[in-house]
């Protein structure tokens, strides 16, 4: 496991709800490789949350890999198909704090070769929108 840097960015961002919490997702080209950015935007909800729940979701013994490319696809998920979207920006600013998890995905998965999660903050978000939603399952994500 890699710690991943904090990081600054601008452009396209999904917010979606997983369970209750709601996550951020964005997308941006470094150095040739498209990374995913992932994390939750809930206050009071940690980054470690995300590799937890692909932990119980995911098939027994999966390795970090699998768990990063289910990360990956429910964001991906919400991005293209709008399940549990709670809101897209087409153009916003984003931050992630340090400290966080990168995995480099040993293929590309739904366009992506890296993975990044930790906390985001998004200012342009409301407290409305980034407030935990109903879900039937919410023991995943306890």
């Amino acid at each position: 496991m890699a710690t991943a840097e904090g990081t600054k960015g601008r452009g396209r961002f999904t917010a979606f709800s997983m369970f209750g919490p709601v996550f951020g997702y964005a997308s941006t080209l470094v150095d040739d490789q498209q990374v995913a950015y992932v994390g939750p935007l809930t206050p009071g909800i940690e980054w470690r949350l995300l590799w937890r729940v692909a932990e119980r979701c995911c098939r027994a013994g999966e390795g970090e890999v699998a768990h990063a490319r289910w990360i990956i696809t429910q964001a991906n998920r919400a991005f293209i198909c709008g399940s549990d979207v709670v809101v897209k920006l087409s153009d916003s600013d984003w931050e992630m704090e340090p400290g966080g998890r990168l995995v480099e995905l040993s293929a590309p998965w739904c366009n992506q070769d890296v993975l990044v999660t930790g906390n985001l903050t998004v200012p342009e978000l409301t407290a409305e929108q980034i407030a935990p939603k109903f879900t039937y399952y919410p023991q995943y994500a306890g």
